[in-house]
């Protein structure tokens, strides 16, 4: 699917906008594993949150798009977000991407991250 980016850690979907900078996605989905704690047996559930990069890199609108059935795993899912963003690990958006906002699912996924 357009849009995809195929790193072995999850999968990032950028909403059917182009995007060309895998690099940048890269970053997105190392940054976002980085801060991603799985719960206790939580090894078989999915998330997917959703989120705006903004054109300086701050992170906006966070929210639940598919919930996993455990409470304590969404948390989880988003807080990886909100840390992330928190600290601008993302980095503003390429200079070559003219758009002001880039709009990311990101799904949460243990049995492919790390």
């Amino acid at each position: 699917a357009q849009g995809r980016t195929g790193t072995d850690v999850a999968n990032v979907l950028t909403a059917g906008i182009e995007f060309p900078f895998p690099g940048y996605l890269n970053n997105v989905v190392r940054q976002i594993a980085l801060q991603f704690e799985v719960p206790a047996n939580a090894q078989l559930l999915v998330a997917e949150v959703a989120f705006l990069i903004q054109r300086d890199g701050t992170v906006t609108s966070i929210r639940l798009l598919a919930k996993s059935g455990s409470y304590v795993f969404d948390q989880s899912c988003i807080g990886a977000v909100e840390v992330v963003g928190r600290l601008r690990k993302f980095g503003p958006l390429p200079d070559g991407f003219t758009d002001d906002v880039l709009p990311v699912i990101f799904s949460f996924d243990p049995k492919r991250m790390r």
